[in-house]
């Protein structure tokens, strides 16, 4: 019992050191440095009120995808199925309205819109468990797991609808997107509540730090009795659950569930966004406000390129160049610190 608390106390201050060297001023700069350049560029468009407003409504989604991708980072996997998830839920949400005659005059009460919500969360948390319990009970490496199952999931909600967009949205899942309290688009709202969950969750609970100390040794963490099998259940399900948010803020930003809204682009970005805020691949680090700073920062770049009426297909190229780049540098960045250590082990 001593060596193994010796053991959990050893992997704890590695990955205390970890988040020390993980912080989130370089990415806040990059934000920064983007705001001022397409400020510059675009001072007519760009730095306008109505701009950041927009940015406000449309970050949210991509950025709850990004913290879905940034859980499974953590555990040293990824989560490629967070998409189909969330179009997933959607589509199962706005089928049960659909089913009810939500939008028909006296038939969308309250409990029906809270009906329909939970069953998206649901259907997402269901989702994320499938792909924790074949991860961690199978031992399925995450990218061929989730690869498969966003297959699998996309391929459910486009035969459930036929390929078609379902539009029986009612009201008030609509007025998520328009609704703007004290000035705040309402999904930046609901984006700031799942990452105070999120960051409880990583930063604030037992169950976080057994899964960081797992994404960073697991061998170690299992040797000292942290069940890996359940933490990969839990963090999956996690992500599930946010992209199932995501879901529910789609069908309320375009009117209707479309079965493979985000298909492609979105799993992409949601995986840059992840990169960008410093999150490492390899496991044992997140961070919620990273994340958040590189939606953002993501955001604006494509806010930027449309006020300088660029090509949107480049911003598309711009995110795999981001992420080559990020992922260099920080390759880079591990060689010099291991050229550095046998520098210093050098006999003089």
């Amino acid at each position: 019992m001593t060596q193994n608390a010796s053991l959990v106390q050893s992997l704890a201050r590695a990955t205390a050191s970890l988040r020390q060297e993980h912080s989130p001023l370089p990415i806040l700069g990059v934000t920064v440095l983007i705001f001022a350049i397409f400020a510059v560029l675009a001072p007519g468009s760009f730095p306008t009120f109505a701009n950041m407003s927009s940015i406000g409504f449309q970050v949210p989604e991509t950025a709850l995808l990004g913290l879905g991708v940034m859980l499974s980072m953590v555990l040293g996997g990824i989560d490629l199925s967070v998409v189909a998830v969330a179009d997933l839920s959607g589509v199962a949400m706005v089928q049960y309205f659909t089913y009810v005659g939500a939008t028909q005059p006296g038939h969308g009460g309250p409990l029906v819109i809270a009906t329909g919500i939970g069953i998206a969360l649901l259907v997402g948390a269901v989702c994320g468990a499938i792909n924790g319990l074949i991860i961690g009970r199978l031992g399925v490496l995450a990218i061929l797991a989730t690869l498969a199952t966003m297959e699998v999931f996309g391929g459910l909600a486009i035969a459930w609808t036929g390929g078609n967009t379902l539009p029986d949205v009612p009201t008030p899942i609509l007025d998520i997107a328009n609704l703007s309290p004290a000035g705040i688009p309402f999904p930046a709202i609901i984006l700031l509540v799942c990452a105070l969950f999120t960051a409880l969750l990583l930063n604030g609970s037992r169950f976080g730090i057994r899964a960081t100390l797992v994404g960073a040794n697991p061998r170690a963490a299992n040797l000292s009795g942290i069940r890996d099998k359940g933490v990969q259940l839990g963090i999956y399900t996690a992500s599930g659950l946010l992209a199932s948010v995501a879901g529910i803020i789609f069908v309320a930003r375009t009117a209707g569930a479309t079965p493979n809204y985000g298909e492609g682009s979105y799993v992409l970005l949601a995986v840059v966004i992840a990169v960008l805020a410093g999150v490492d691949p390899l496991g044992g680090f997140g961070t919620v406000l990273g994340v958040l700073l590189a939606g953002f920062a993501l955001d604006m770049i494509r806010a930027g390129f449309v006020a300088l009426e660029l090509n949107q297909f480049l911003y598309e190229a711009a995110q795999g160049g981001i992420l080559i780049f990020v992922l260099a540098a920080g390759s880079l960045m591990r060689g010099d610190m291991h050229w550095l250590a046998r520098l210093r082990k050098t006999p003089k």
